[in-house]
């Protein structure tokens, strides 16, 4: 049992604590309570506690001094700040100091279990790490079974038999089906070899507790992060009989107490040793298909084969609707056939190499459009674009689709920037031309359009980007605003000075002058001759 030290100044949440969690059920002893921190130490010394669960704010002395302590006298203890929400960045900091973790206030069960079943995973680890340095006959174990998969185990095969044989473990068996277990995203997630290492012994030790290794089980570590899992079974019945179950309770385990995915892959059945090497590929091809059946998944070779039939590529007219929308760059319209593209796929299930030409096909849009333009792939996608690595590193639809999105995303951002600065000039033009026309009554978009060779619907669309008011409005505005100075400076009958900005009818201009200032042009020339008076 691994000792547990509860330290909490309110004996409620002590006691709450104490009964939450079925303790021994999961391998823990609560091996003594504390009041405060003075308290907790002075058990410490005492008990010895493998892991100590500290609140922060305790009398006499904090968790965070207490945890010091602790740590001085036994640096192997695995200490859990408990906090609330005004102590969290306070706990968070502490970590810095030694801390293994912290726990917020108020917590679920399986919260809780997850901090302590983290712990578990260190302590078990260091203990196996220092059986196994001091074993020799681990690391030729791990050596020999790795050979099983790869391309040298003919010439070791006698030195496999030999060695298993006189640890007693016989390995013939009629078939053998191997599992291959990917904790997904794994080095994504972890960059430190230690974290990597705990993480890979602590799904390997969750199996064992699943489905105990023996003769007949083989667990261990295998290449690129690998877990792999060697049933070797006597007869055909025995195969029809294995039990995958505690494959996929390994999955919702990992997925509720380790908070991250575990994908496997299971081969068919291999007649001999020497067959082990393509069981551990089909297993490989196996995890490939994560991209189309998604991550956290039991995936059988077997099966494969079945999924595919009578589905083809999706309907190229959405590959004109991306091209379109990315020519015009509409980044929303791009996203709509992107969607439409990874809903065919999902619900029309295809083989891998299929799946990955379909995402090709897709880059292959983008950067045919930016050659197109003369653009520089790599000033606008950034030097560490390299598509065929990227593509075999995603591990889901959801996250290739990201991908793809983004990669739209940088190319229509670089292009809309070139065309908003075109568009700007545009409309300072055509601000120009209506500011030197403006007395024309015929003066539209249409008479604009034609004079800068343009699309009147481009001079609608760029007014309201630029200005957020269209050119009919503009153009209004700028009238009236030298109508009002017309009329403060010159004297003026009203048919001529709605001429004089492009009006023919004096009524409407009367009518659109109030509209704008409030006030009709003789209300106006009142106020202003008695505001001169």
């Amino acid at each position: 049992m691994i000792k547990v030290l509860i330290a909490d100044d309110e004996p409620e949440f002590r006691q709450y604590m104490v009964e939450l969690v079925d303790w021994a059920s999961y391998g823990f002893e609560i091996c003594g309570q504390a009041r405060t921190g003075v308290e907790a130490v002075e058990l410490a010394a005492l008990t010895i506690p493998q892991i100590a669960l500290l609140d922060i704010n305790m009398p006499a002395m904090d968790g965070i001094a207490a945890a010091e302590i602790m740590k001085a006298q036994n640096s192997d203890i695995c200490i859990a700040l408990v906090t609330g929400y005004s102590e969290f960045e306070y706990a968070r900091r502490a970590i810095k100091l030694g801390v293994e973790d912290y726990v917020l206030k108020p917590f679920r069960k399986d919260e809780l279990l997850a901090a302590m079943l983290k712990f578990k995973l260190m302590i078990q680890k260091k203990e196996e790490d220092a059986t196994q340095a001091k074993d020799d006959a681990f690391f030729a174990k791990e050596r020999l079974l790795n050979a099983l998969i790869t391309d040298g185990f003919e010439t070791m095969e006698e030195e496999f038999l030999r060695f298993f044989h006189k640890l007693g473990v016989s390995v013939d068996a009629e078939y053998y089906v191997v599992a291959s277990i990917e904790i997904d995203q794994l080095f994504q997630k972890w960059l430190k070899p230690h974290d990597i290492s705990l993480w890979r012994f602590a799904v390997s030790n969750v199996l064992g507790d699943l489905d105990a290794p023996s003769a007949k089980h083989l667990i261990f570590n295998g290449p690129e992060g690998r877990i792999i899992s060697i049933h070797c079974l006597d007869s055909q019945e025995e195969v029809d009989a294995l039990n995958l179950h505690a494959y996929q309770l390994l999955i919702d385990y990992a997925k509720k107490y380790f908070r991250f995915s575990v994908t496997i892959g299971i081969s068919s059945p291999a007649g001999h040793l020497r067959e082990i090497r393509n069981a551990y590929f089909e297993t490989a091809i196996a995890l490939q298909n994560k991209l189309t059946s998604g991550v956290g998944k039991l995936i059988e070779y077997r099966h494969l084969n079945e999924t595919g039939k009578g589905f083809g590529y999706y309907p190229l007219k959405l590959n004109e609707q991306v091209l379109s929308a990315l020519r015009r760059n509409e980044l929303d319209e791009v996203n709509g056939a992107l969607l439409q593209i990874k809903a065919f796929i999902s619900t029309n299930p295809t083989s891998v190499d299929l799946t990955y030409a379909m995402i090709m096909n897709l880059i292959s849009l983008c950067l045919s459009h930016i050659t197109e333009l003369g653009g520089d792939i790599v000033a606008i996608l950034g030097e560490d674009f390299k598509p065929f690595q990227h593509i075999k590193k995603v591990t889901s639809l959801d996250e290739s689709f990201t991908w793809i999105s983004l990669i739209f995303t940088k190319t229509i951002q670089h292009y809309s920037v070139q065309k908003m600065s075109r568009m700007g000039k545009i409309v300072k033009d055509a601000q120009s031309y209506i500011e030197e026309n403006y007395a024309d009554a015929d003066l539209g978009v249409e008479q604009i359009a034609q004079h800068f060779h343009l699309d009147s619907s481009y001079i609608r669309k760029a007014f309201a980007k630029e200005l957020t008011i269209n050119v009919t409005e503009y153009m209004t505005q700028f009238r009236m605003k030298q109508a009002k100075q017309l009329m403060d400076t010159v004297d003026m009958k009203l048919q001529e000075l709605s001429e004089r900005v492009g009006y023919t009818d004096a009524g409407y201009f009367s009518k659109v002058f109030k509209k704008h200032f409030g006030l009709s042009p003789s209300e106006y020339l009142g106020r202003k001759d008695t505001a001169d008076k």
